[in-house]
């Protein structure tokens, strides 16, 4: 699992800074707004079906065949409407930008990247984690090809040209990822009606699973909206350089999902146990904020001059490592605990107060205002979280053990 999610680290800082270097700011921004909205969308994909294999699977493996055929038969009737979704918001926040670059986009990560998704679903399920943390590899070193051959093929050829190029890489992984787990596992290749029972449960994953993905990328479609593509651009870089550094954090909440799963399950964990996770992964994240505010100032040798007002700012990322640490962390435990509902209501209203700071900070204060946003949300999310998971876990030993809602 730490290979993986270090060859996941390299993969995706190499895709960011190839990307924002043959880019620039603007055209970095207009794409990460747009791949943002895409991805947001995406997180509503097979209808929640792959979170539902992943929690009832990880309980008992045979119930893979069973809800395979779900999954695939979600995937089809979603992925028309949440592209035809994308179209329509796109032209809502007014990304100004050529028609092929917005159905490049909304191919790649509204229609086609929720496939690697519900794959790895499917190997973590089994306690296959290597595996799953294998798939978003794949999809990350396409990209890098993708970027790396623009930069050295057509540099001046815009943002329409990178995103042909990003959509066919991406067609490329998710074809090799989806046939090789059906040859690697055995799934099934065929379709079954999903009922009511199981759609109501499925939506419930899926709008779990989405209010995380909307956290974490409709920021850069609000940073588009409120400050143009330059803000955007330079938000989005120094975002994705902080956020490197929490990726064990996102190892170690991957690892122990199948175990947390048990423990919604009936199996509960120690309330010690879970203080020591907390406190391990908010020393932790102290200690990567500040390596992070140490390697930010580079930022600007790597990427261009243009992403030079990152540097200013850098202890307002380093203090929001930590905070992202502990909300990734609360976040799951709360989802292996069944309490989705908690969860959802958590994501939305950080959410929805990021989104209104920054509409109110990013046009006075332009990129510090997005960065003091994103702080105040995300400390919000992350105490609140320690707050509720501490009276979850503690209910759960003394055998209150509710379903959630």
């Amino acid at each position: 699992m730490f290979a993986w999610n270090a060859a996941r680290l390299v993969s995706q800082l190499a895709w960011v800074l190839l990307l924002a270097r043959a880019l620039g700011p603007q055209g970095y921004g207009v794409f990460s707004g747009l791949a943002g909205l895409g991805l947001a969308l995406g997180g509503f994909a097979a209808f929640g079906m792959g979170l539902r294999l992943y929690q009832d699977v990880a309980r008992n493996h045979r119930e893979l065949p069973a809800h395979w055929p779900l999954v695939r038969l979600a995937l089809a009737w979603s992925a028309p409407a949440l592209f035809a979704l994308y179209l329509l918001s796109s032209f809502a926040v007014q990304a100004e930008t050529e028609m092929v670059v917005l159905l490049s986009i909304g191919l790649a990560e509204v229609v086609l990247a929720p496939l690697c998704t519900q794959v790895a679903f499917a190997y973590a399920s089994l306690g296959r984690m290597g595996e799953a943390a294998a798939v978003p590899v794949a999809l990350s070193l396409a990209r890098v090809a993708a970027a790396l051959a623009y930069l050295l093929a057509t540099p001046t050829s815009g943002l329409s040209a990178y995103a042909m190029m990003h959509v066919v890489a991406t067609l490329g992984a998710v074809l090799w990822v989806w046939s090789s787990a059906h040859r690697r596992l055995g799934l099934p290749r065929h379709t079954r009606q999903i009922g009511n029972r199981e759609l109501k449960s499925g939506l419930g994953f899926s709008s779990l699973w989405a209010s995380g993905l909307a956290l974490t990328s409709l920021d850069k479609t609000s940073a588009m909206y409120a400050g143009g593509g330059a803000v955007a651009g330079e938000y989005t870089a120094g975002y994705r350089l902080a956020s490197i550094v929490a990726l064990p954090v996102e190892a170690l909440t991957t690892t122990i999902m199948p175990r947390l799963f048990r423990a919604g399950g009936g199996r509960p964990i120690a309330p010690r146990t879970v203080a020591l996770l907390l406190g391990g992964v908010l020393l932790y994240g102290l200690a990567a904020g500040w390596l992070a505010s140490r390697i930010l100032p580079i930022l600007p040798v790597l990427l261009g001059e243009g992403f030079a007002g990152v540097v200013p700012l850098v202890a307002l990322l380093g203090w929001w490592v930590p905070a992202y640490c502990l909300r990734m962390l609360t976040g799951n435990m709360m989802l292996g605990y069944g309490r989705k509902g908690f969860r959802v209501g958590l994501e939305l209203s950080g959410l929805m107060v990021m989104t209104a700071l920054m509409l109110v900070w990013i046009p006075g204060e332009g990129l510090a205002g997005a960065f003091r946003a994103l702080l105040a949300a995300e400390w919000m999310m992350a105490c609140v979280g320690v707050v509720l998971l501490a009276g979850i876990s503690r209910r759960r030993v003394d055998g209150y053990a509710p379903n959630g809602p």
